[in-house]
């Protein structure tokens, strides 16, 4: 029942997706597996394996507090934990290249740890230039959470024209999609801890003369 559920949840996220460029399914992820991957996360910060995250990557990459505030960490793969959550990611990426023939290749992940006061200005996911990151998909871990503790994602249509088109609760088992290249969002600022997994799908623009591994 639980599988039949998910891929019901799944097909009409990816619909949505392939309509509007981006998607919002409540409750897609079960809590035993929101509160594995919330303890993982937790106990990284313990011992202090989040790091101040920046933005683009290698010799073009920066850390800037007026941009983001936030901390992050790469999937290792070595808790069971994100072993299951990447297992869901490539239900996820067989169904929508199934659905939207977009050629996802691999899926990296990330936690990311907002402090009271954490936020990321406005932006876009993918890479100036490099296609590479082509399907967005954020996984919310935070349990009892309210407008009054802020954090909203805010999404703005294609083009980023005029206000947001929906505001999104970081609420536990909540996945967002979004066309990386495409979809302009915002994390507004947190008033509590605000935990969350941010994942890409990615195309391979990999060559014989060029290798792009995921990170």
């Amino acid at each position: 029942m639980a599988a039949i559920r998910e891929a019901l949840q799944i097909a009409s996220a990816i619909e949505k997706l392939g309509v509007v460029g981006y998607a919002v399914s409540t409750a897609m992820l079960p809590l035993d597996l929101v509160a594995s991957l919330a303890a993982e996360q937790r106990r990284r910060e313990g011992v202090g394996e989040l790091v101040e995250a920046g933005t683009g990557r290698g010799a073009g990459q920066a850390v800037g507090a007026a941009q983001r505030r936030t901390q992050s960490s790469w999937f290792s793969e070595e808790t069971a934990a994100e072993r299951h959550y990447l297992a869901f990611a490539e239900r996820m990426r067989l169904a929508i290249n199934r659905r939207l023939f977009l050629g996802l290749f691999e899926f990296e992940a990330q936690f990311l740890h907002y402090p009271p006061g954490g936020f990321y200005r406005r932006h876009i996911d993918a890479l100036h230039g490099e296609r590479n990151r082509i399907v967005s998909m954020i996984a919310y871990l935070n349990e009892d959470w309210t407008r009054e503790d802020g954090g909203a994602l805010s999404v703005w249509a294609a083009g980023g024209v005029g206000e947001p088109v929906e505001e999104v609760m970081p609420l536990a088992g909540t996945i967002v999609l979004m066309l990386s290249e495409e979809i302009p969002h915002e994390a507004r600022v947190a008033q509590r801890e605000r935990r969350a997994i941010a994942g890409w799908f990615r195309s391979n623009p990999s060559s014989t003369q060029r290798v792009d591994p995921a990170r």
